[in-house]
């Protein structure tokens, strides 16, 4: 924050609208929301159970969450199965309000167009989690234990350096492919941290149609949902009793993204 009001807006590379300011303001208002549910896990739930993780993990990050999620699923008891699936999908239910809370932040004009779509799949997302919870529920005599402390450092620095990535590709991908280029890229996204690409698409596309911007934005989530099931499939093992879970809860969230998705394109 002290250091974001020195940085100059030369563009580094010429042609692409590119500056110290714009790669600092990224990582700074990032990083904030990161260390806001990192300071909240840490010092306010220390000692909260697993769907709690989930929903405060959602905020930091849904694909660290899930795959640490998972990885703990493998100790887990069958009556805790479910558990951890709804804690996962609240975790994305909660990357849709971050992704809100950035657009609105950096795009009011953005903000504007997708929020009902964002808003619709955080709900939808809460509601497929809150139903695989309610499916398997723990005796009476078990207390469910407090999920350890994974916190690490929220410093999200890494943006940085993909949102210059991401930065170059954009502007290349459009000035040889167009926004039919660009929509490939977003799904292609969803395989890395989507973060610095919807950074990207609000900061540095003023040329680009607020529809198509839209339109990459829930494209690159909804792709970066289909892995992060795959994440949580491959942490979880092959034997693990939530597959079908994992696979029936991100399935229909997927399945609603993508009707949504079709009735935004209609």
């Amino acid at each position: 924050g002290i250091i974001l009001p020195m940085l100059p807006h030369k563009n580094l590379i010429p042609d692409i609208n590119l500056t110290p300011y714009s790669i600092w303001l990224a990582t700074v208002v990032v990083s904030g929301i990161s260390y806001l549910s990192y300071l909240l896990k840490r010092y306010v739930f220390h000692e909260s159970g697993t769907l709690v993780s989930g929903i405060i993990g959602g905020l930091y990050s849904s694909t660290a969450t899930i795959s640490v999620l998972a990885r703990k699923s493998r100790k887990a008891s069958e009556q805790e199965a479910t558990e951890y699936v709804a804690a996962m999908l609240l975790a994305v239910s909660m990357m849709f309000l971050r992704f809100m809370i950035l657009i609105l932040i950096f795009s009011r004009e953005i903000f504007l167009s997708i929020y009902p779509y964002l808003l619709i799949m955080s709900v939808v997302s809460a509601i497929v989690g809150w139903f695989v919870h309610s499916r398997q529920k723990l005796p009476k005599d078990t207390s469910v234990e407090s999920e350890e402390d994974d916190s690490s450092n929220p410093l999200e620095f890494k943006v940085a350096v993909l949102f210059v990535v991401f930065t170059v590709l954009t502007h290349y991908t459009l000035v040889y492919a167009g926004t039919s280029g660009l929509n490939l890229l977003s799904f292609v996204s969803g395989f890395s941290d989507i973060t610095p690409f919807i950074l990207n698409l609000l900061q540095n596309t003023g040329s680009v149609a607020v529809l198509i911007i839209t339109a990459c934005s829930m494209q690159a989530i909804v792709s970066n949902i289909l892995v992060n099931m795959f994440y949580a499939l491959f942490f979880a093992g092959k034997r693990s009793k939530l597959r079908p879970w994992i696979l029936g809860g991100f399935g229909a969230v997927i399945v609603c993204n993508l009707v949504l998705l079709l009735f935004f394109y209609l």
